[in-house]
């Protein structure tokens, strides 16, 4: 099949130097705020896969692939090394069941749900920069058995090259509703 992506962007206050409303620090140290908003609409027809373009192929006939409808929506903010980002998304299936020709159900579904994640961070003059970020991921448990996930996250990134060259570590702490949380350091 295809897939078809529509995408609107603003950015009310002018343009974010450097293309820094693609990047997450405030490297440029935008002088005057700067914000920026992105509206995106995704229509994978026929995709053969369980993420769409991404993920596992699904086990069906030409007849049972299935059409994947995705919404975007997503900022940026930055002001004097203080960045604030959000996104947020939401795909969903009419029959999100994986078929065999036959109609009978192979055992795989197409991953529906929606996510947020959002992200606040201070980039200090030395290129040093502090960030805490939420993230949160809930699939139809219905249909794919996963239990929502919030991960809280504390990160700090030494920029030597711009966002080319950096050195990051975070810790996070994922907690799975009505499941076992779990801790990772990277």
């Amino acid at each position: 099949g295809y897939d078809y992506t529509f995408r609107l962007e603003m950015l009310p206050f002018g343009k974010f130097k450097s293309g820094g409303d693609y990047k997450g620090g405030d490297l440029k140290r935008e002088q005057k705020p700067k914000l920026g908003f992105g509206f995106a609409y995704d229509v994978n027809d026929k995709a053969g896969r369980d993420r769409g373009q991404l993920g596992n192929f699904l086990p069906v006939a030409a007849s049972q692939l299935k059409t994947l409808n995705t919404f975007f929506a997503d900022f940026m903010f930055k002001y004097k090394g203080f960045s604030l980002m959000g996104e947020y998304a939401n795909r969903d299936a009419k029959d999100p069941y994986a078929k065999n020709s036959d109609g009978t159900l192979t055992g795989d579904v197409v991953q529906v749900g929606h996510a947020i994640n959002t992200q606040a961070g201070y980039l200090f003059k030395s290129n040093w920069e502090i960030a805490a970020r939420f993230s949160s991921l809930a699939f139809d448990k219905d249909i794919t058995g996963r239990n929502k996930t919030n991960e809280y996250t504390l990160g700090v990134s030494r920029y030597i090259v711009g966002h080319s060259l950096k050195v990051q570590s975070d810790f996070t702490y994922a907690d799975v509703i009505n499941g076992n949380g779990r801790l990772a350091y990277r």
